[in-house]
């Protein structure tokens, strides 16, 4: 518990601190288009506290995963759930060519549960704190998972939106449905070839966003 409350007090004074600064750099632009840019962002670690930029990782495939721990259709276990998909696919990519990166936008989900899940289930991908969704809001995220694609080129293209493979029946086939997305994406970046899919349809939970003022 101890090691806990202090991940929380350095993860909530470098939030406070990278908040700030972000609030200044944030884009207005919503719905990010195929083929431009991917927005960028600077969100903390909930393990670590340590800020985590998309600039980091220029050069690099990005995935990033918009994510929950309490989403039947993300949270990690047994019976179903993304997440028990998207850590071993992780595994596949050297960290030199490809990183995922997992974001928490759930206003209900706190930087502490977060850090324990994490070192619960080992993930082998960080978990980011998105406060006030405010990342969300700017990539038009919509769903836990919900899932963008940044190619390693200079301008960190966004070249991919949407779910990982196509919708299942039930939380319990995540991971398993015949037509996969996000596979022949990332076999067709690498190979330099045209990418099967550009935009698909998400599945999971509605992210939590802060209830708006009345």
């Amino acid at each position: 518990m101890k090691r806990h409350l202090s991940i929380l007090t350095t993860f909530t004074a470098a939030l406070l601190t990278t908040s700030a600064v972000f609030a200044e750099q944030v884009e207005e632009r919503q719905d990010p288009a195929i083929g431009e840019p991917a927005p960028q962002f600077v969100l903390n670690d909930v393990v670590t506290g340590e800020p985590i930029s998309l600039a980091d990782h220029q050069g690099k495939v990005v995935v990033i995963a918009f994510q929950s721990i309490n989403c039947p259709w993300n949270v990690m276990r047994e019976s179903g759930g993304y997440e028990r998909y998207l850590a071993p696919l992780s595994q596949q990519f050297d960290e030199e060519e490809a990183v995922f990166l997992a974001i928490n936008s759930n206003h209900n989900e706190s930087a502490e549960e977060l850090a324990s899940y994490h070192e619960e289930h080992g993930l082998p991908y960080p978990i980011l704190k998105d406060p006030d969704n405010l990342i969300a809001d700017v990539y038009n995220a919509q769903t836990t998972p919900h899932i963008y694609v940044v190619a390693a080129d200079e301008a960190q293209t966004l070249v991919y939106i949407g779910g990982i493979e196509q919708i299942p029946t039930s939380p319990e086939k995540a991971g398993e449905m015949e037509e996969n997305y996000i596979e022949p994406v990332l076999a067709a970046l690498f190979a330099g070839e045209e990418l099967p899919y550009t935009k698909t349809t998400s599945k999971g939970c509605s992210i939590k966003r802060v209830p708006k003022a009345q």
